[in-house]
């Protein structure tokens, strides 16, 4: 069976299109099966202030648009001038080709799967600036 199994704590809180959810009692394994559905669980969302870096403004603009605090076309157009950007830093193959997936599941209304990238690239561009204080 297809779709997106997403593994909840306890007690832990997610967006599904735009509707807040809470696991209540135990642990929960749910099986998410609409195509397209908005998701953010809402240990991977990060706050406006640490949004200061090019990704991070970049995954705070898809979490907006899965929150719907955001116009998706508006947004996502924005998202498209930011991968830009990023394409221009981000030099390495296995970067640029996250860039690449980001783009797809974006254009394709996937935004769960662009949120787990950026997750991810994030984390890479923490240790390039680490390294570039550092210099």
């Amino acid at each position: 069976m297809a779709g997106l199994v997403l593994k909840l704590r306890a007690g832990e809180r997610m967006l599904v299109n735009g509707a807040a959810l809470e696991s209540s009692g135990r642990a929960a394994c749910l099986r998410v099966l609409t195509p397209g559905a908005d998701i953010l669980r809402m240990r991977d969302a990060i706050d406006p202030a640490d949004a200061a870096t090019p990704v991070g403004r970049l995954t705070h603009l898809v979490q907006l648009v899965v929150a719907g605090l955001a116009p998706r076309e508006a947004a996502l157009a924005e998202a498209g001038a930011h991968l830009a950007a990023l394409q221009e830093v981000f030099r390495c193959g296995p970067d640029r080709a996250a860039l690449a997936r980001i783009a797809d599941h974006l254009a394709g209304g996937r935004a769960y799967p662009a949120l787990r990238l950026l997750r991810e690239l994030r984390a890479r561009e923490a240790r390039l600036l680490a390294l570039a204080r550092g210099a």
